[in-house]
């Protein structure tokens, strides 16, 4: 098949459908790689529904490199509550301080020296580098995973075959407007070339889709079952003061949720290693709340075992106090905001 007029058809849509998105640049304007690189950090693992009130809200706090930079982590980390994977709010603080002081708040457009910020792999190096410098790398992500697997009728499970499909995206990547490009095949896989039902007779490359003229565009990709995630065991403890006082602690810097605020939980990383205070442990007369609450993380889901004491003596035990009026607007992860509504304080 002749895939000549593949792009054509690809920009030629795009130029009519693009979906309006906050980090690309409309009209004239200019392209911002600081707002390309921070909205491809927040679309790993997160939907851009879930992203674009985070993103308005970020670039408004932060405008630039500089802003960034300058922030406290513990203040990026509280805004991104919610969001999950909190270990790219780190790698953008830290990534911004590196551009800052290496790069004279010049975001870098060399592979080599964009690979080497924290949290920049090869795939959003290549997306950066494509959207934001109309570099000709291959981007790939699971949409145009899909959109290849289809075009080209790959019959194998799609997990096995990343490095050919990456080449056939290769194949089809057009040596001008590579970004637009690039959007414009993660908004057809967005919009048409759906996971399930595609809406082929809307799509701008139906007449290139091997899996459509055999009738199999519901059947491919084939995928392999996800492996069942193991689950893990916690206790999680709510202290509160006589005063409505809330006791809360920052979790250390490496694994799990990284810095963010938590009730006092124990038991539940990988190994158990986490420490909590003994003070908390020797307390004898908490109280079992029924029911235990369920969250999940990427690789294991959890559930933890609530227990509550009340009107506790804020001077047993150091740490941080906050009015239980006040929880709401601090930046707890979504696990301890489901541990906050367990126990209905």
């Amino acid at each position: 098949m002749n895939y000549s007029n593949f792009s054509k058809n690809v920009l030629s849509w795009y130029n009519l459908n693009k979906r309006d998105l906050p980090w690309r640049y409309k009209g004239n304007s200019k392209k911002d790689p600081y707002k390309i690189w921070v909205s491809e950090i927040m679309l790993q693992q997160t939907t851009v529904t879930a992203v674009i009130p985070y993103y308005n809200k970020f670039i408004k706090k932060w405008p630039n490199i500089k802003k960034l930079s300058s922030t406290n982590i513990e203040d990026i980390l509280d805004f991104w509550s919610g969001l999950g994977y909190y270990r790219r709010a780190r790698n953008l603080h830290l990534t911004a301080s590196i551009i800052n002081n290496e790069f004279n708040g010049v975001f870098p457009n060399k592979e080599s020296e964009i690979k080497n910020l924290p949290g920049i792999g090869e795939y959003t190096s290549a997306a950066i580098r494509a959207i934001a410098f109309n570099k000709n790398d291959t981007v790939v992500d699971s949409n145009i995973e899909r959109i290849m697997a289809r075009v080209f009728y790959l019959k194998d499970p799609i997990n096995k075959i990343k490095k050919e499909i990456k080449e056939y995206a290769k194949m089809l990547t057009p040596n001008r407007k590579n970004g637009d490009y690039i959007q414009a095949l993660m908004d057809i896989g967005s919009m048409i070339c759906l996971p399930k039902k595609p809406l082929c007779e809307s799509c701008p490359i139906i007449k290139f889709c091997r899996a459509k003229k055999s009738s199999s565009e519901n059947i491919i990709p084939i995928k392999l079952k996800k492996k069942i995630k193991p689950i893990r065991k916690g206790s999680v403890y709510l202290i509160i003061s006589s005063d409505n006082k809330v006791l809360l602690k920052r979790r250390e810097d490496n694994g799990i949720l990284p810095g963010m605020l938590e009730f006092p939980s124990y038991g539940w990383s990988k190994d158990g290693s986490e420490e909590i205070d003994k003070k908390i442990l020797s307390i004898d007369d908490f109280k079992r709340k029924k029911g235990s609450v369920s969250h999940q993380f990427s690789h294991f889901n959890l559930l933890l075992t609530v227990y509550e004491k009340k009107e506790f003596n804020v001077n047993d035990i150091n740490g941080m106090w906050i009015d239980k009026k006040d929880l709401g607007n601090l930046g707890l992860p979504t696990l301890m905001k489901k541990v906050f509504n367990h126990v209905n304080i």
